[in-house]
């Protein structure tokens, strides 16, 4: 009985939020278009996550490239004092051909490439764009390695829906066609503790304004 029954371990605490509030959200919009802003609400949001990240006092803060994220955090930093690390591995799932599209539009105008990818929305890709396969991968090893830089820290991550479900899906390793199932809306924020040995979940997609008592 040389070693503790349990031991102590580095936890490192994530806290994933998405950008706020646009125009191509509202509309129901498949996109990843980096230079979409973001609407008056959108900012509002962006304000009051600011707000309640003052309390949290994250020792980083990251961000995708996209401008809606990007001004996202910009807010944030002004709240907290933080620059956002910009990376680029942190962006939303790349839609291809059907950028700015809607799934109805494609399943109206193009049933045979809607019919092809929906037999699997995990493993099959757009046209030109990432599956959500391609996408989990990417942000599992780019999850991993925020992670390994900053371990035992707080960290703030601003990125998109896509982004977040993938990080949720890995934390509770279940399987990834369960990452449809998972709503992200704008403006909300999730927490997970990670250590090497597990990873905790303690609430997802709450707004700030649900959270006074939470950190």
């Amino acid at each position: 009985m040389s070693e503790p029954l349990h031991p102590l371990e580095t936890v490192t605490t994530v806290y994933l939020l998405r950008h706020g509030h646009t125009e191509e959200t509202e509309k129901g919009k498949l996109y990843n278009d980096p230079n979409v802003e973001l609407t008056e609400r959108g900012r509002d949001q962006a304000q009051a996550l600011g707000a309640w990240l003052e309390k949290i006092k994250p020792d980083v803060l990251a961000c995708s490239t996209a401008r809606r994220v990007r001004s996202t955090a910009e807010v944030i930093e002004k709240s907290i004092g933080l620059k956002a690390i910009p990376i680029e591995h942190l962006n939303e799932w790349s839609v291809g051909e059907w950028e700015g599209r809607t799934y109805v539009d494609v399943k109206e105008k193009d049933p045979d490439a809607y019919k092809a990818w929906s037999a699997n929305p995990i493993d099959n890709a757009p046209p030109g764009g990432e599956s959500i396969t391609d996408l989990y991968e990417r942000i599992k090893g780019q999850l991993k390695d925020v992670i390994k830089q900053n371990e035992g820290k707080k960290i703030a991550i601003v990125s998109h829906a896509g982004v977040i479900r993938s990080i949720l899906v890995e934390a509770l390793g279940m399987p990834l066609i369960n990452f449809w199932r998972i709503s992200i809306p704008t403006g909300s924020v999730s927490k997970i503790d990670f250590s090497d040995n597990f990873a905790t979940i303690h609430f997802t997609a709450l707004q700030p304004e649900q959270l006074s008592n939470n950190k």
